[in-house]
């Protein structure tokens, strides 16, 4: 009979746990290190939602029949309330129920012209450009918070938004971007700024509605089921059929952007936003890595890399007096 294999003495295994079908991580892992984890995975398919959409919306020169973005914004929320589409009638229309329709409004509409607005820019930069001025959201979320939510304003906020704006102004150059003989994108400059302004006011109808004791499943719901036919009133404007290959990168970008946005959900339910915020970085990283191995894309501006740093750095201060002010703790369970 045979004997059972015995463990060496003073040997150490470590059991590892899946946390989602496929992904796995070591069981003795710090809950903050599993959200770590589960925010580079975010950063990665944000980036890669970002290369694709900067392939078929034309921003590469590569495609022959390019998409408008309004276009692109429908189909990517179409193919992912499909997705979503079996959760939903799991639960009933009750689910997509709401005691705030107005809000919740300015909050969809809110995203989808953010959305809009970043895809343009991705038609007309690179990636890693866009990307690094795409990080100027918080401030806006800030500066909106405390005019329509009377948040408190600190110094350290306040700081944190000269901070950003600093860096965005390096990224930006606007004395060679806008005007000059080196002028390169023109006004395309801008539209990462407003994008992450549309954004903003999402994010801050999005506190309204927390603070009104709105369900989180509901407004999860709602942003992406609801997004879709919102976005498809700009799209008609400028519809154009997509192609059988289109449809497949459309596919894959619904795709990406459940993933993406579950990723970020758990990474925040296991670890804080304060902790978390430096590694939001990576999408930079990611998105710049994508850009080149795709399309050659190097991004070897010097202000580029100094500005997003800046405005990095300007995230970690607002997000640390976000959790001064608003703390919370989390189950040690």
């Amino acid at each position: 009979m045979a004997q059972p294999r015995r463990r060496p003495s003073g040997a150490k295994y470590t059991k590892i746990t899946p946390i989602s079908r496929g992904i796995f991580y070591p069981s003795g892992l710090n809950p903050q290190w599993q959200g770590v984890i589960w925010k580079l995975l975010a950063c990665f398919f944000f980036a890669s939602i970002n290369g694709v959409v900067r392939y078929i919306s034309g921003g590469t020169g590569q495609e022959i029949s390019p998409l408008p973005s309004a276009v692109i914004t429908f189909w990517q929320n179409f193919f992912g309330c499909l997705i979503i589409l079996p959760w939903t009638l799991k639960d009933g229309l009750n689910s997509l129920k709401t005691k705030y329709p107005q809000l919740q409004t300015i909050r969809i509409a809110g995203a989808v012209f953010g959305v809009v607005l970043w895809y343009m820019s991705l038609a007309h930069m690179t990636i890693a450009e866009a990307v690094a001025l795409g990080f100027t959201g918080p401030i806006f979320s800030v500066i909106g918070a405390k005019l329509y939510l009377n948040e408190r304003l600190g110094r350290i906020r306040l700081i944190g938004i000269g901070v950003g704006f600093i860096g965005a102004f390096i990224i930006l150059r606007p004395d060679r971007a806008l005007w000059g003989s080196q002028a390169t994108y023109q006004w395309y400059v801008l539209l990462p700024l407003f994008s992450a302004i549309a954004i903003a006011i999402s994010k801050i109808a999005s506190r309204k509605l927390g603070a009104h004791g709105e369900s989180p499943k509901v407004m999860t719901l709602t942003l992406l089921f609801f997004m879709s036919p919102c976005a498809l009133i700009p799209a008609l404007f400028e519809w154009t059929w997509p192609t059988f290959h289109q449809f497949v990168w459309l596919g894959l970008l619904g795709l990406f952007s459940m993933a993406a946005h579950y990723s970020t959900a758990r990474a925040y339910q296991l670890a804080e936003v304060v902790f978390l915020t430096p590694f939001g970085f990576a999408r930079l990283l990611f998105s710049a890595l994508v850009g080149f191995i795709a399309y050659a894309e190097i991004p070897t501006s010097q202000s580029l890399w100094i500005g997003a740093v800046i405005i990095i750095f300007s995230s970690i201060l607002l997000s640390y007096e976000e959790k001064k002010f608003n703390p919370f703790k989390k189950s040690s369970s």
